[in-house]
């Protein structure tokens, strides 16, 4: 089973006119992946409008406010022209939408937009942009697919031979194993992890191995002792050491508003992994 249809969505980082090194990591991911899995590409891209009251300004306000909205819809379709030339060059059949409106309205028509495919790719935050941040949660959250980050400078094509699968016996860490089954059956090596903070109790993964195992070629437990509670990179480190391809998570164990106050494994995961992410909410 493949995927047919890959959506990709392109925040200010992606549309900036003079983007930092490795901003452009998600698009050649997206390509190169709707290339493998001969899919249909849909390129949406995040240029929100400036937007100032109309009482209580000068004219000159209202002007630069102008200005700078149709700057960005030119970085957007530059961007446009230079992703689609690459796709035509991979052989990748791809359309384009730029949507322009309230920063909010954009996030929330990138992941409707996003419900119409079969999985989301974008990009990690190159600078921890708040804004692009927020994006992400919206797809998270609210676009019903899975989501693969992928971080800044990775300029590896996509391969799925060794794939990782976090496992705490949740029910977003099921629904990512079950979402990311069609690059788990390819995989040469799947590896279940499961990381404990206490290093006197174990997470049984065994149950979803043989689940697993129905499917892929070679499925292996790993369990991991945590270090001074620190879950997210006692994965991340694991998952750098063995090479992996791929991570799979559920996203946000706990309560959202927990996790932004207390930090937690999504939250490190988003601002810090240096692999790809294959998320599920």
């Amino acid at each position: 089973m493949n995927f047919r249809s890959v959506f990709l969505g392109l925040g200010f980082d992606q549309l900036a006119p003079h983007p930092a090194p490795g901003s452009y990591a998600a698009e050649s991911y997206a390509i190169a992946f709707s290339r493998d899995e001969q899919a249909h590409l849909s390129v949406f891209m995040a240029a929100p409008v400036l937007y100032v009251p109309s009482a209580g300004f000068l004219p000159l306000v209202h002007s630069l406010v102008d200005e700078v909205n149709a700057e960005r819809r030119q970085h957007a379709e530059a961007a446009e022209k230079r992703i689609a030339n690459a796709a035509a060059i991979a052989g990748v059949i791809a359309e384009f939408h730029i949507v322009q409106e309230s920063y909010q309205e954009t996030c929330q028509g990138l992941a409707a937009a996003a419900r119409l495919n079969d999985v989301a790719v974008i990009s990690r935050p190159v600078n921890g942009l708040s804004l692009d941040r927020t994006l992400i949660e919206a797809m998270l959250f609210t676009s019903g697919r899975p989501v693969i980050v992928i971080p800044p400078n990775w300029d590896k094509v996509p391969r799925f031979q060794n794939i990782m699968v976090a496992w705490d016996g949740s029910a977003r860490a099921a629904r990512a194993a079950g979402d990311s089954l069609p690059l788990l059956t390819r995989a040469q090596k799947v590896e279940i992890l499961c990381a404990s903070p206490d290093a006197s109790k174990s997470i049984d993964g065994a149950d979803l191995a043989i689940h697993l195992s129905r499917h892929c070629k070679s499925v292996t437990v790993v369990e991991l002792p945590i270090q001074h509670g620190d879950i997210a990179r006692t994965l991340g480190v694991h998952a750098a050491v063995a090479g992996a391809d791929l991570l799979v998570m559920g996203a946000y164990g706990h309560p959202r508003l927990l996790e932004m106050v207390l930090g937690g494994v999504t939250s490190v995961m988003l601002a810090e992994a240096e692999l790809p992410l294959l998320l599920s909410y």
